[in-house]
């Protein structure tokens, strides 16, 4: 399937973090199409492992599948339900939006009020509204008979492609990131690879990693990379800008392992790949955090697609960005795995 097309089909599904499982498939058929009897399986809280090859070394690949989103919190009448964030949502950017809700036996339709301007105090017109100021009106799709207090939802949107190679959509982070993960091992199955790639496609990343913990102590890989997203925007003045359209920003700091920053950039200069390079001086706020640390301590390293207006309905990613870090992260298993046996014979 063309990168562009991936993106969209796994933008446009629907996977708040607990609710997944509607996104999964959407990712086990297009691993099945590139290897068809590859082993899927879920395991812990029900992350997607997916494996590929038997032998050694063992390298595993980590993203998150779950986007923040919405949950009625309080049902007011027949038509009316107050609600609360689920993960980082700025309470801005539902405004005025139609959002689509997942109940026990079907799909709800609501949209986002506030009151409007006109009937707003002259002093609160400049203040940004809290989620105790907003309410979802569900009256367009038969009210609230149907909903339940912790029924969750998404602003309603589809992906569509923009110029210059790029597409807009929501859930970029981190769909964009299971898309690198699905492409990668379409890269990799052509190459002469005989070690074993697990991919890991995780639960929770928004609301405190989860998923990733279980996976990596089940895994408990010799080498991993976690691959999700970064701000392509402008940032501070002390800190190094990440450009779309640059290619993958490999990541350096105290999360990382530096052997692996080093592979990756060696790989990426050698196969003509652009890059970039991230700063990481506490925490990343990746899963890598948490991968790194479990067991005795796994090789860590961490690959970001630079993206647009982070958490919002409207996210805007560069395609060859997915594109070129998919290829460097299909060669750096295959490096690692000919190093690896290449040591073993001697």
């Amino acid at each position: 399937m063309r990168t562009s097309e991936l993106i969209k089909k796994l933008s446009n599904s629907f996977g708040v973090s607990s609710l997944e499982s509607y996104t999964f498939p959407v990712i086990e058929e297009e691993l099945k199409n590139i290897v068809p009897d590859i082993k899927l399986e879920k395991i812990g809280i029900g992350n997607l492992i997916a494996t590929y090859g038997s032998g050694k070394p063992k390298i595993s690949f980590f993203a998150h599948v779950d986007e923040i989103g919405i949950v009625v919190s309080k049902i007011i009448d027949e038509h009316f339900a107050r609600l609360a964030s689920v993960g980082g949502v700025d309470p801005r950017t539902l405004i005025g939006k139609r959002v689509v809700f997942k109940t026990a036996n079907q799909e709800k339709i609501g949209v986002v009020g506030f009151l409007a301007p006109h009937l707003q105090k002259k002093e609160d017109r400049d203040k940004s509204p809290s989620f105790d100021e907003l309410f979802i009106d569900f009256s367009i799709s038969g009210g609230t008979k149907d909903l339940n207090v912790g029924d969750m939802g998404v602003i309603k949107t589809e992906a569509i492609e923009l110029e210059n190679n790029k597409i807009t959509g929501k859930s970029l982070d981190n769909r964009v990131g299971c898309a690198v993960l699905i492409k990668s091992l379409e890269y990799l199955q052509k190459l002469r690879f005989d070690g074993q790639l697990i991919l890991s496609f995780n639960k929770g990343e928004e609301v405190g990693l989860v998923g990733a913990k279980g996976s990596a102590e089940y895994i408990n890989p010799d080498y991993a990379i976690v691959t999700d997203v970064t701000f392509g925007e402008k940032l501070p003045e002390n800190i190094e800008p990440i450009n779309l359209g640059a290619g993958p920003a490999i990541a350096i700091g105290t999360t990382v392992d530096r052997t692996i920053f080093q592979e990756l950039t060696k790989i990426a200069k050698d196969n003509n790949i652009s890059y970039q390079v991230e700063t990481i001086t506490r925490r990343s706020g990746t899963e890598g955090d948490v991968v790194q640390i479990v067991n005795s301590g796994i090789k860590t390293g961490i690959v970001s697609v630079p993206i647009l207006n982070m958490h919002s309905p409207n996210e805007v990613v560069d395609v060859k960005d997915i594109e070129e870090t998919s290829k460097l992260l299909s060669l750096f298993a295959l490096n690692v795995s000919v190093k690896e046996k290449g040591s073993s014979s001697k």
